[in-house]
């Protein structure tokens, strides 16, 4: 055993438990010189967390001076160390005394960058991922601390991020949650995109659709107004809810999606039964989610996240609360004291809700939440005087600064409400209650409302929430994931325009349709018109493999679908040619080309056909589909459907931005699945 082993062990046996956690000091190890006699083995091997301990007790006690031996021996151990748990434990110390870290500076910064961008070549070799992504948590928790500079981090981790594919799985499963909060504090650094790219593993599309959805989130709270908001929040909730769909067991998904149905619920007309089914959902969430966390280590970068969900948590229970009394039935003839407490604490509830930052989310309680609290009293006049009498008489009440607060926002928006000329703040109590009949109706729900009871108005708001509660848990998660990536995509295109981006969204979810049929299709469904689809027969005779069906299957799929009257085949004289399929909405139209491929069906190989496609579109909006018949698969099989869909853009000499044309791979000729195997290594 090395001596300064002995020394430890002799350390650890007479230390009390605060300092076994504080680490020693280097007169434990017997003083400044036998510690950099050792600091080759200390740097090394297992005890390199020691090593940074002692270094930041000399430090503390010495001052920089003394200490430089010291953070050479340090730096060595970071640059060098190859055990993983050794690395772990060194980064954790190192995390913890932000002083040492900026003493020991940029040289710092540049080893953990370096063992980062080694870890990118590591290949099979576990540990030297393993240490990469460790020093990448290092540097998010020095770079929120302050001591790292943010702008060489964020660089490397989109570089790390570029292909995913290729860095080992124990690896990039850990970096969705750095890249998450790292957007959190540096929304404009382009990170979001390193996150969507994450969405293609597997093993890292869950995390990553998480830390996108709490992106989504912070995004919603930053609106100032109460519709904008509500449809970003509706937004972010249906993200979760594919999160949830694809696994059930993610605690922390239920918990903000619970937190939002409360939030969002809190208008609705059947407020009561919403509120409280969301808030009896989080509070049984919330046990299990802590007794996970219990179980597990938190890092540093980890504990606001903790401090958001009892934020949130806190909020619904408040909205739980103040729901009991918003019914327009609620006479609150008993408890008086206790009704306006309730609803007090969910009016001023500002500081509780923030996402992943320091900064209070104030905007949604005060957007979301002190609006419907203050509807409830105006839809009532005897409910003013009640709080008026309470004011006045309730010492308790009048010396509370959330009522005084509450009563002073009544009357300026009772004044606002005489005023002719400001209808528009008549509606806004309306709009929050049937949220989503006045998204449908737009400038027609005014008039809608002031005509229809409301009885009726809350019938129809409760069957729209009812559809879209229908279809969210049969919403296909990779599908919904699919369509996110592909619109965020044409979302970028100047063309994106009313009138252009709803109809081609049509065409393009319906021609994915199409592609989801032709990849289940079996060996004797479709009769003749999916011959194509198939190598052989069970008689084993050759399959009818053409052009023209395939062309002509597709076309069938669009005259059965709300297309069929819009849809013409095979036009001529179209910019020179001819088009296998062009839709017409009108004015726009969009054109799908039809073409097989037998030798190379790869993305690379495939672009030779998109141009062709562009060209047809050079007198509309630019965006069209190619069909491609991927006739190449043999041994190995058909590769996925969701692998097989993706955007290219033509560019061309003359044009300011480039057609974009959504190519959709389709397997034809596909043996008996019984029969493949893997393609050889």
């Amino acid at each position: 055993m090395h001596v300064i082993d002995e020394r430890l062990a002799q350390w650890a046996a007479h230390a009390s438990r605060p300092q076994l956690r504080a680490g020693p000091a280097v007169v434990d190890l017997g003083g400044l010189d036998a510690v950099l006699a050792a600091a080759d083995h200390l740097a090394q091997g297992p005890f390199l967390h020691y090593l940074i301990q002692a270094t930041a007790h000399h430090l503390d006690a010495f001052g920089t001076e003394a200490c430089k031996p010291l953070y050479d021996a340090v730096l060595n151990g970071i640059r060098a160390n190859r055990n993983h748990a050794a690395f772990a434990s060194a980064t954790d110390v190192l995390a913890s005394r932000p002083s040492l870290a900026r003493e020991l500076g940029t040289p710092l910064t540049r080893v953990l960058l370096t063992r980062l961008q080694q870890a990118q070549d590591a290949d099979d070799d576990i540990v030297a991922a393993l240490i990469g992504v460790e020093a990448a948590d290092c540097l998010v928790q020095l770079t929120l601390s302050g001591v790292t500079k943010a702008a060489r981090l964020l660089g490397a981790m989109d570089e790390v991020t570029e292909d995913l594919a290729a860095l080992p799985e124990a690896m990039a499963t850990r970096l969705p949650r750095l890249l998450g909060v790292l957007d959190a504090h540096h929304p404009g650094a382009g990170l979001r995109e390193a996150l969507e790219r994450c969405l293609m593993l597997d093993h890292t599309c869950r995390d990553a659709a998480f830390e996108l959805a709490l992106g989504d989130l912070r995004q919603a709270l930053e609106q100032d107004q109460y519709t904008p908001m509500a449809e970003q929040l509706r937004k972010t909730q249906d993200r979760l809810a594919e999160l949830i769909t694809l696994d059930p067991d993610r605690l922390d998904a239920q918990l903000y999606h619970a937190a939002l149905e409360a939030i969002l619920g809190l208008s609705a007309p059947d407020a009561l039964t919403r509120v409280r089914t969301a808030a009896s959902i989080l509070r049984d969430t919330l046990h299990r989610y802590r007794d996970y966390r219990y179980r597990t280590r938190t890092p540093a970068w980890g504990r606001p996240r903790q401090n958001d969900v009892t934020a949130w948590s806190e909020l619904t229970v408040m909205l739980d609360g103040a729901a009991t009394h918003l019914e327009d039935d609620d006479p609150w003839y008993e408890g008086g004291h206790d009704i306006l407490t309730a609803l007090f604490r969910a009016y001023t509830a500002h500081n509780t809700v923030a996402v992943l930052t320091d900064t209070p989310a104030a905007a949604a309680v005060e957007t979301l939440v002190a609006p419907v609290i203050e509807d409830a009293f105006l839809q009532h006049e005897h409910r003013q005087r009640f709080l008026q009498h309470a004011l006045a008489h309730d010492k308790e009440i009048r010396d509370d600064p959330a009522a005084q607060q509450l009563l002073a926002s009544l009357l300026s928006r009772t004044k606002s409400r005489g005023n002719p000329s400001d209808q528009q703040a008549a509606d806004q109590g309306k709009a929050r209650r049937w949220q989503r009949l006045a998204h449908q109706l737009k400038d027609d729900f005014a008039a809608f409302a002031d005509q229809t009871p409301e009885h009726v108005l809350d019938r129809l708001e409760l069957g729209l929430r009812t559809h879209d509660d229908v279809l969210a848990p049969i919403a296909d998660p990779k599908y919904g994931r699919l369509k996110a990536r592909l619109l965020t995509q044409l979302e970028g295109s100047r063309d994106w325009l009313p009138g252009i981006a709803h109809e081609f969204t049509v065409l393009l979810e319906t021609t994915i349709r199409f592609a989801y049929l032709c990849y289940d299709v079996g060996r004797k469904m479709g009769g003749s018109y999916t011959e194509y689809l198939r190598k052989r027969d069970k008689d084993q005779k050759k399959q009818k493999v053409d052009e023209a069906l395939f062309h002509q299957h597709y076309r069938e799929v669009l005259q059965f679908s709300a297309l069929f009257g819009v849809i013409n085949s095979e036009v001529i004289d179209k910019a020179g040619g001819r088009t296998d399929i062009l839709v017409s909405f009108g004015a726009v139209q969009f054109n799908v080309e039809c073409k097989i491929e037998e030798d190379d069906a790869s993305e690379t190989a495939l672009r030779q056909y998109v141009a062709q496609a562009a060209e047809y579109q050079n007198a509309n909006a630019g965006f069209a589909i190619l069909l491609a018949l991927d006739k190449t698969v043999d041994a190995e099989g058909a590769a996925n459907l969701f692998d097989s869909i993706w955007i290219e853009p033509v560019q061309r000499v003359g044009e300011a931005e480039p057609c974009l044309v959504v190519t959709i791979r389709v397997p034809g000729g596909r043996e008996n699945p019984n029969l493949l195997r893997p393609a050889p290594a």
